[in-house]
């Protein structure tokens, strides 16, 4: 006896497999999550002064200021020119619980660089004031 085109059509179940779908979602949230990690990234490198009495500090909820060879200002993946920074370092700070401001300024970077920064820190009442240095 031949089945009819209706009762083969019950058999098969219409309802969407969601397997697949939630093991995408999967892979693009651990996509998500690794690149989140890496783009906490600063825009330039800096090749940081050695020194031999570094102290080691806990800076995980510290703003950031980098300074690159050139005299370049960054925040995070934010170029700053020199007239801004004072107002980026203080919308940065009011967003931050922690009032500490870690300067990270390439060994080559302008000296007046570094002060316009360690003041700009002063003058926004930074608690913390770190200058990031590598290890001997």
């Amino acid at each position: 006896m031949q089945k009819s085109l209706t009762s083969e059509l019950e058999e098969y179940d219409d309802r969407a497999d969601l397997i697949p779908m939630i093991d995408c979602v999967f892979l693009m949230l651990l996509f998500f999550v690794v690149t989140a990690t890496f783009s906490d990234q600063n825009l330039f490198q800096v090749e940081l002064p050695k020194a031999e009495q570094a102290e080691v500090r806990d800076t995980t909820d510290a703003t950031v200021v980098c300074i690159s060879k050139n005299g370049n200002f960054a925040l995070g993946q934010d170029y700053v020119a020199d007239d801004a920074l004072m107002a980026t370092l203080r919308a940065q700070l009011a967003e931050r619980k922690s009032k500490t401001l870690v300067i990270q300024g390439d060994k080559g970077c302008p000296y007046e660089k570094v002060v316009m920064a360690v003041d700009a820190a002063h003058a926004l009442g930074v608690n913390e004031l770190c200058l990031a240095v590598a290890q001997q």
